[in-house]
């Protein structure tokens, strides 16, 4: 029997309300634990305090304790049950679970047949994040379907989210295109999203295009420094072509717009090669860090005429020692006074290094196996192996990418787009 009188009732809701209010305004405030289980002491069965109080952990970084409070509801089974199951499922998507945030999604759903279309979208971008992109992408496009059938607003938020996950889920660009033009003609206030079409429309040779929505970005907003650097990269990428020192189709065999492209999303998600590089120190073994020599000053780094980011980090690593970047690997770092020598040669006396005349002019040459191979950066700011007598061969897309990909092998966290957000370990 329910003894709690008319007074005692409001006073609870007030501090649950209070709570909540508290939590939208600063989710880390000391206060909102405190309330929430002062609720609860009073009325156990307000059990969305738990969520509450889940959801401050987890803004306090506690991801662990968020996840035991959600787990120990939904094992309840009570009226807060999907509601936690939703919030689980956005914490170890977050956290870069996505498997078990796919079992979540699948959840949700199976319990909510009628669920509203963002619940399609979230099993979409699970999907997309577990190997399975095409499925997940197919499954966002059914979503703003559901949401294009529930009236013109709610198709415009649909158009934006669907534009917003594909990008986060890696799509190309050709992909991400149209979805991001669809989008922007039902929402032209969005800012990244303009500034990301800018960015697809560089990738599709389309820079006046491209200048045009920069600038539009930064009337709205002149500090937002994606469309800055849009507006920057624009008009050196249209420099040579106003100049006549170049074509457009000589800026495609460059591939001059998927290199922008590349590096936009490396800059948008804070994967760019001085992030890795930050994120390989955090890392990196010890036996692998001791073949590393001191770092050159930002000025003798750019003066080597090679990748300044790479030698104002490490100037090169001792000889035959690349196999500590992993199995199979063997290829170490050069230093800034090798890769100089190595131009001026290359420049000097090209019959002296074989068929390097043959190949593509524009590359900064960044590892050695000490046998006569090399990794360089060539066109698109792509990572090539050149070895004598063959064709180079496409390593990683770009020096930044492989290494990424050294980062996550050695247990680190991985930002970019579709990777696992989570530690190893």
């Amino acid at each position: 029997m329910n003894t709690t009188t008319n007074d005692e009732r409001s006073a609870i809701e007030h501090d649950r309300d209070l709570a909540w209010e508290l939590w939208d305004a600063q989710p880390t405030h000391p206060r909102i634990p405190e309330l929430a289980h002062s609720v609860l002491a009073r009325e156990p069965s307000f059990t969305g305090m738990i969520v509450l109080i889940a959801l401050h952990r987890e803004a306090c970084g506690e991801i662990d304790e968020a996840r035991r409070l959600l787990r120990d509801l939904i094992g309840r089974r009570d009226r807060q049950y999907l509601n936690a199951v939703k919030k689980l499922r956005d914490l170890e998507m977050s956290d870069g679970d996505f498997a078990e945030a796919l079992r979540l999604c699948e959840i949700v759903l199976r319990e909510q047949p009628d669920a509203d279309w963002i619940e399609h979208m979230e099993l979409g971008s699970a999907l997309a994040y577990t190997g399975r992109a095409e499925e997940g992408w197919r499954r966002i496009d059914e979503a703003v379907g559901i949401a294009a059938a529930q009236g013109a607003q709610e198709h415009a938020i649909a158009l934006g989210q669907r534009a917003t996950r594909l990008f986060a889920t890696a799509a190309d660009p050709e992909r991400l295109l149209p979805a991001a033009e669809e989008a922007y003609a039902a929402d032209p206030t969005e800012y990244l999203l303009a500034v990301t079409l800018g960015y697809a429309y560089l990738n599709s040779y389309r820079p006046d295009e491209a200048l045009d929505l920069f600038q539009r970005a930064l009337r709205e907003d002149p500090t937002f420094e994606l469309a800055q650097n849009g507006v920057k990269v624009t008009r050196g990428f249209l420099e040579p072509i106003r100049t006549g020192a170049a074509t457009m189709d000589t800026m495609r065999e460059m591939q001059m717009g998927e290199y922008v492209w590349r590096r936009f999303v490396a800059k948008a998600f804070g994967a760019d090669l001085a992030d890795a590089l930050v994120a390989l120190d955090e890392v990196m073994p010890e036996a692998l860090a001791a073949t590393l020599r001191p770092p050159l000053d930002q000025a003798a780094a750019v003066a080597s005429g090679g990748q300044d980011t790479i030698f104002a980090w490490h100037d090169g690593q001792a000889a035959d020692t690349g196999e500590l970047w992993g199995p199979g690997e063997r290829f170490r770092l050069m230093t800034g006074a090798e890769v100089a020598e190595m131009n001026d040669g290359v420049e000097q006396d090209p019959a002296a290094w074989g068929d390097w005349d043959d190949k593509p002019d524009y590359f900064w040459v960044i590892f050695t196996d000490d046998a006569g191979d090399y990794l360089l950066e060539g066109l698109g700011g792509k990572l090539y192996r050149r070895s004598p007598g063959v064709p180079d061969v496409e390593v990683a897309p770009s020096p930044a990418e492989w290494i990424w990909d050294r980062v996550a092998a050695f247990g680190g966290r991985d930002p970019r787009p579709g990777r696992s957000r989570r530690t190893a370990g």
